[in-house]
């Protein structure tokens, strides 16, 4: 779809353009379904071979899980192989600067979970990754996903309170409308994963915060209004659990 295309770019007085040989357009409208047409294979003979192997659009992730450390890293190493593979024969290529590897496991020594190589390099091991905008983080005590809602929630709340204030700006319904559709749910993106972490006091004391700086935006009220009496006569509540965590290494 690209071949006869023509791609400018140009950075600090300089320009370069160069013929587009292959490809699909960014955003374009067909472009997600040719794409999922190719990476499909890739799916089918991975999960075919017993990796675990699941995609949203390009973002492809494999889930190697077992007892012994050396293990998990041969059947890793095993699975890239396999995906090197087949990016050879369809033409393409995967960047190993842009492939995460996370051991999800409490033991302390790591060592027998590396080294893993793509095309030859070795990739380093991180305590975290984001996928499809959660933090996973190597326990998953959600620690990471949870500071970067927060501090995305008050960068936002900071730029509310430039534009409004007690007797001038944006009126009362205007910045509950962008707290419960903006904000709020940006917070809950991806809760149904990491919700148990809301289950703690100090969570919980974390996010109260938030809805309070919401409660004063909203209302105008002075500092020292409790919040209980800002959120009356009622507001939206959700209810948190517990879950177990794993026992065995995963990659």
């Amino acid at each position: 779809m690209l071949e006869s295309r023509m791609a400018h770019t140009s950075i600090m007085g300089s320009s370069l353009t160069a013929k587009v040989v292959g490809g699909c357009p960014q955003r374009g409208v067909l472009s997600p379904i040719l794409w999922n047409l190719v990476v499909d294979r890739l799916l089918t003979i991975t999960n075919n071979l017993g990796f675990n192997t699941f995609g949203y659009a390009d973002d492809i992730i494999i889930v190697v899980q077992g007892k012994f450390a050396h293990t998990v890293r041969e059947i890793m190493q095993e699975a890239l192989n396999v995906v090197v593979k087949w990016a050879v024969k369809e033409g393409l290529n995967i960047s190993p600067h842009k492939t995460a590897i996370v051991p999800f496991t409490n033991r302390r020594n790591t060592e027998g979970l590396a080294p893993l190589t793509l095309y030859g390099k070795e990739l380093t091991m991180l305590d975290g990754v984001k996928y499809l905008g959660v933090i996973l983080d190597s326990k998953l005590n959600w620690n990471q996903h949870l500071q970067k809602i927060i501090n995305k929630a008050q960068t936002t709340f900071a730029v509310v309170r430039c534009i409004c204030g007690k007797k001038w700006g944006l009126r009362p319904n205007m910045v509950h409308w962008l707290y419960t559709r903006v904000i709020r749910p940006s917070i809950l993106h991806g809760a149904l994963v990491w919700w148990p972490k809301a289950m703690q006091k100090t969570t919980k004391t974390k996010l109260g915060r938030i809805q309070r700086m919401a409660c004063l935006a909203i209302t105008g009220a002075m500092k020292l209004t409790p919040t209980t009496a800002m959120e009356t006569p009622g507001s939206d509540s959700v209810g948190f659990g517990n879950s177990g965590g794993a026992k065995d290494d995963t990659l």
